[in-house]
């Protein structure tokens, strides 16, 4: 008997122009791994919160069809009836956070569930070891990175034991090595108790080995598929698939051990070196820059300076101080010690966006750029920005800010984004570079990095250990390399790259 069952499923907002769900059918076994994936905007957070109950109890709207979830259909039984069958995990933590801290936080729907002391105690003990958070269960919420909250929130939903998890973007703010980690957690809840598991997810290289079906959402509607086919028809895919397309390999591999078989094929030439961009002038300087929280280092000795023309990734581990060493130089904060010489205007752009929209409208926000700003939203003009997706409003805010500044500062800027879109923000920050202007980007997407840097720096405990080209700094790493350079070592970064 399937486990979750979507029967003609459509559903449209309230004053939508537009449904957001039409006409979605499906089935998912007990223990089988959904990948949902599709481009910014076509629903899927949406489809998420149908599962849980979310979508219509909390959000109004236009619904019809039935989704039944563990025997219970989710029109006649309320959201927090449903949170102890179908642990649902937000694309924004703090979405879901109640208490301040976070042990408490994980007591929270154990309480509401009436456990006994005792047995609450041991499914915390047990979910901190699953997850891996030992070191933050005193921890205040607030004092969290963002990747540090996005495992409490997942901690948080195993801990009620349920019988399936729906996970929205749950590694979209881990560093590569956090993200396997939760991954495998998952993954190991699957094997060992059959847990059924949907995640949406853009970055796909990390799951579509395991999964047993794709869901593809395109403008509402959805195609449900084999993993091989799903993949070969495009979309978000890993990239080898886009290598084993171009060099006809069959069947096509979903991972890297698939595709070890074939990489004796391909002929064994040395990458080309690109063209080094980003030698103008210096439009930052920072020298011995620290600071700490409460006595906790953040940054520490931080010396660099950032050029004209120069798009530079700033990549490291979960709370390595890459958010706080973007907000020193933005002069949201000032160094406690060392100086920082800002030479032009400045935009930083938060990891969460929804700091820098107030306007009612899309069309407000953006009022005095110019008309290549606006053209990539007239279809929005008319909509309020917070109704937009994560990945729409990430795209409005970086517009609004980049028109305005010189020396772009960004944080994780990819998150929500489908590939086509994060193709296209490579495009524009890179024009935005040879006109003139330097961008420092936090991120943990290194295929990203990879494809739009021009320089990597790589920090650990609040300082930079390593600086240097894309084809240096991300090749023979276990962490902080692209997958194509995990399968051919060298300095291959790219599937395009590769001869076949």
């Amino acid at each position: 008997m399937p486990i979750i069952t979507l029967d003609d499923v459509r559903y449209r907002y309230p004053e939508a122009g537009a449904p957001a769900l039409q006409g979605i059918s499906a089935r998912v076994e007990p223990g089988a791994v959904i990948l949902l994936r599709g481009p910014s905007g076509s629903g899927k957070s949406t489809l998420l919160r149908c599962l849980n109950g979310l979508v219509p109890h909390s959000t109004g709207g236009a619904f019809s069809g039935r989704v039944i979830v563990c025997g219970l259909d989710t029109r006649a039984q309320l959201p927090r009836e449903l949170g102890a069958r179908i642990g649902f995990v937000f694309q924004h933590p703090d979405a879901q956070f109640v208490l301040e801290d976070v042990e408490a936080e994980l007591a929270f729907g154990l309480e509401n569930l009436g456990l006994g002391r005792s047995l609450m105690r041991k499914r915390i003990e047990e979910v901190i070891d699953q997850v891996g958070i030992h070191a933050l269960r005193r921890r205040r919420i607030g004092t969290l990175s963002g990747g540090e909250r996005q495992r409490v929130a997942i901690a948080a939903a195993l801990a009620m034991h349920p019988q399936a998890l729906a996970l929205d973007e749950p590694t979209s703010q881990l560093d590569p090595q956090a993200a396997e980690d939760v991954l495998q957690v998952v993954l190991r809840l699957v094997a060992e108790l059959g847990m059924t598991t949907v995640i949406a997810e853009h970055r796909v290289e990390r799951i579509a080995p395991f999964v047993d079906r794709i869901w593809t959402l395109e403008s509402g509607s959805m195609q449900d598929q084999a993993p091989r086919a799903a993949v070969a028809d495009g979309g978000a895919r890993p990239p080898v698939v886009d290598l084993a397309i171009r060099a006809g390999w069959a069947p096509i591999p979903l991972g890297l051990r698939d595709a070890r078989i074939h990489t004796t094929q391909l002929p064994i030439r040395t990458p080309i070196a690109p063209a080094i961009h980003g030698t103008g002038e210096v439009m930052c300087r920072l020298e011995g820059v620290a600071y700490s929280y409460d006595g906790v280092r953040a940054v520490e000795g931080v010396s660099l300076m950032l050029r004209r023309g120069q798009v530079t990734a700033l990549m490291g581990r979960n709370a390595s101080g890459k958010t706080t060493l973007l907000k020193l130089i933005a002069g949201i904060l000032r160094p406690q010690r060392g100086h920082i010489k800002v030479h032009v205007g400045a935009g930083y752009v938060p990891q969460d966006a929804d700091a820098l929209l107030f306007a009612p409208t899309v069309k407000d926000e953006l009022r005095g750029l110019a008309d290549a700003s606006i053209a990539p939203f007239r279809d929005w003009r008319h909509r309020y920005p917070r109704d937009l997706s994560s990945g729409e409003r990430q795209q409005l805010a970086i517009a609004v800010v980049a028109a305005r500044a010189e020396l772009l500062l960004l944080d994780e800027p990819t998150r929500g984004l489908d590939p086509v879109v994060k193709r296209a923000l490579s495009g524009f920050l890179r024009t935005r570079a040879e006109n003139g202007a330097s961008i420092l980007v936090a991120t943990h997407d290194v295929e990203w990095a990879a494809r739009t840097a021009d320089r990597v720096l790589l920090m650990a405990d609040g300082e930079i250990y390593a600086d240097g080209p894309p084809r240096g700094v991300l090749s023979d790493s276990l962490v902080f390399s692209t997958q194509i350079n995990k399968l051919l070592g060298g300095q291959w970064l790219l599937p395009e790259e590769v001869p076949v």
